[in-house]
């Protein structure tokens, strides 16, 4: 026999239901809503798909679909994530999910509510145009005179040489596969490459470090997302070296100092364009195919 009470916990037990289904379509619809957003914005679809794939982490997490985050980051994330903004503070808002500071080597910073680990994760987009390691860098840049990477130098002036002499024999073009130049052969050059690569994926810019450094990869592809660990120095060669074959190297106009100094002058590959104007190429840039 049905009592009163059992009537009242039937009911209560629908209306909870109902609540849940109720903050189930909002969350869906806050999460279209951001994405929509996202798509309509002027950005490009690497910008976009940084925010895009950050987002999808969010509503995850947001709808305890705890397996889904399972799936990308391992059992670590098996009782949720936390998704921590540039002042330390937990983002409860979608909405307020932007892209990185470009100065910033970790689009994104995630700690693992389980183990209460931290990644600071580059986000590298595989929808648009290859995704950029070195951005249009010249060799004036203070990273490769007082910075770290100053020891590289002898090395990467010399890939530079072979790279400038087989355009201007018309060998190769503007962009050519990073593995194909005879230099990289060498044991010494192939190991200041590897530092200087491994430099521009986790650690700073051509204006020295960043500020937050990254120690894990975030690919995004076909709005599917994958994660790779880069925490210490071996899981870091190790990603590096896979990459290596897949780098395409050129030089470009784009990020040239308005006035072109001797420092630039080992870099430089003068364009001659048809209407005899001269373009100087000394912008290092490395994108992944």
């Amino acid at each position: 026999m049905t009592t009163p009470e059992d009537k009242t916990n039937e009911f209560l037990m629908e209306l909870e239901e109902a609540i849940n289904k109720l903050e189930e379509e909002k969350l869906k619809n806050e999460y279209l809503s951001a994405q929509i957003n996202v798509h309509t914005n002027s950005h490009n679809i690497g910008e976009k798909d940084e925010v895009l794939s950050i987002l999808k982490l969010f509503y995850y997490n947001k709808s305890t679909q705890y397996d889904k985050l399972i799936e990308i980051f391992g059992d670590e994330a098996g009782e949720g994530i936390s998704i921590i903004d540039e002042t330390g503070g937990i983002i409860t808002d979608m909405n307020t999910i932007n892209k990185a500071k470009g100065c910033v080597k970790a689009d994104v910073i995630i700690k693992m509510n389980k183990t209460n680990k931290i990644y600071t994760a580059s986000i590298k987009s595989k929808n648009g145009a290859n995704p950029a390691i070195l951005n249009h860098t010249p060799r004036s840049a203070k990273i490769f005179n007082t910075g770290c990477l100053n020891k590289c130098m002898k090395s990467i002036d010399i890939l530079m040489q072979e790279y400038i002499d087989k355009r201007t024999q018309k060998m190769i073009g503007e962009d050519i596969q990073l593995s194909s130049l005879e230099s990289m052969k060498d044991s010494t050059i192939l190991a200041d490459v590897k530092e200087l690569l491994s430099y521009f994926v986790f650690d700073g810019t051509g204006k020295g470090d960043s500020s937050c450094k990254a120690n894990s990869i975030l690919y995004y592809e076909k709005n599917n997302i994958s994660f790779i660990k880069c925490c210490d120095v071996e899981e870091k060669v190790k990603y590096i070296d896979s990459i290596l074959n897949s780098c395409i190297i050129s030089l470009r106009d784009k990020g040239m100092p308005k006035t072109i100094t001797d420092n630039c002058n080992p870099w430089i590959f003068k364009d001659c364009q048809d209407n005899d104007i001269i373009k100087y190429k000394g912008s290092l840039h490395i994108r992944m195919k």
